[in-house]
């Protein structure tokens, strides 16, 4: 079991940012989303938080890890057929990701 954390700083998220680390479904999300800051920086806090998890690094590439939402509001990660546990937190101008992988 391995756990994987970060924290994102949204003043410095860029929605150029947006095509370079989202899915196609997230990055239709993104498009509708009320706070496209807090999206964006969520997602990138929680795609780095999932390749800690994994031990891979900036090799598991952020287009290849999708973020995903089950109808109760919890978010999962999925990379390559393994789902991983996600938990993210908002406050002020920062977001908190953490990505449980259970492999």
């Amino acid at each position: 079991m391995r756990i994987g954390c970060d924290i994102v700083d949204l003043s410095r998220i860029k929605p150029e940012l947006a095509k370079a680390i989202l899915t196609e479904s997230e990055f239709s999300a993104y498009l509708v989303s009320p706070n496209k800051t807090e999206f964006l920086g969520g997602r990138f806090a929680l795609k780095e938080a999932v390749m800690k998890a994994l031990g891979l690094g900036m090799k598991a590439g952020f287009k290849n890890i999708e973020i995903q939402s089950e109808e109760s509001g919890a978010i999962y990660a999925s990379y390559q057929g393994r789902r991983l546990e996600c938990s993210l937190s908002h406050d002020a101008s920062l977001a908190f990701a953490v990505a449980l992988d259970e492999g």
